[in-house]
């Protein structure tokens, strides 16, 4: 139920979903004033969530800065979400998804040796069915397997359908496999606070190693002054990230 609330919640509150409302109210009202002012508002709203200077600078403040890790660890958990576009079964052919960098760091992490075992940590979940689906999975285990990593250094976690549950079905893979209670985790640096958060709820010590970073460099050009497609692509990311901290701690998933 959680599953399905959360998912509702979060389109309802996305940018374009609250500047459309908001310009079908304004069309329906009778009171014309009020009309102009939410029109107004929602064309600003609309070019603030779609500067470039704005978002990145949004983006610099939310993203953590990145750390490699000072020693070798036993475990680090990839979360998955995005990080395979599609994979084929049969060809094993993959195409990796936006946050595909999130396979690619921990790839870099196990051959540079900070790593010895990696959890792929995430299932696809269809909103209608409810049904739980691993081609996300086991695409990055084929990701990784391709590139030099034994089978017997990854183990695949396909129950989890959220980041709570990510946390959950990890720690108790880590306590009762390897009898530990620290990780390493790889997740998008957008997502990184929420992850952290959850990882520690569930009795974890965390070291984190964010990937997938949105920001970009800090230069200001003409173009910049103008609303931009990716700029409020970005925004909606990281909004749907601070929406998701802040139910995560009001439920106290963190």
């Amino acid at each position: 139920m959680f599953f399905i609330l959360s998912k509702t919640f979060d389109v309802l509150m996305m940018p374009l979903t609250m500047v459309f409302v908001a310009v079908i109210y304004a069309l329906i009202t009778k009171n014309r004033a009020r009309s102009r002012k939410i029109i107004i508002g929602a064309l600003i709203g609309l070019y603030l969530m779609s500067n470039d200077v704005l978002v990145n600078g949004l983006l610099k403040r939310w993203e953590p800065t990145p750390i490699l890790p000072a020693k070798t660890y036993e475990v680090g958990v990839i979360l998955l979400g995005g990080t395979v576009k599609k994979y084929d079964t049969l060809s094993h052919n993959l195409w990796l998804g936006e946050s595909g960098d999130r396979g690619i760091q921990a790839l870099n992490l196990y051959k540079s040796g900070k790593i010895k075992k990696i959890i792929i940590s995430g299932g696809e979940t269809s909103l209608i069915t409810g049904q739980l689906h691993s081609s996300e999975n086991d695409g990055i285990r084929h990701l990784l397997v391709s590139a030099g990593v034994p089978e017997s250094d990854i183990i695949q976690e396909g129950r989890s359908k959220n980041t709570r549950e990510n946390a959950t079905f990890s720690a108790q893979i880590l306590q009762q496999q390897f009898g530990l209670k620290q990780c390493v985790i790889i997740t998008s640096a957008f997502h990184m606070r929420r992850a952290i958060g959850c990882f520690e709820k569930a009795g974890l010590d965390v070291i984190p190693f964010p990937a997938h970073y949105l920001q970009t460099k800090s230069e200001l050009w003409f173009d910049q002054l103008f609303p931009s497609e990716r700029s409020l692509a970005m925004f909606t990311l990281v909004w749907h990230e601070m929406i998701g901290y802040a139910v995560y701690r009001v439920v106290g998933y963190i």
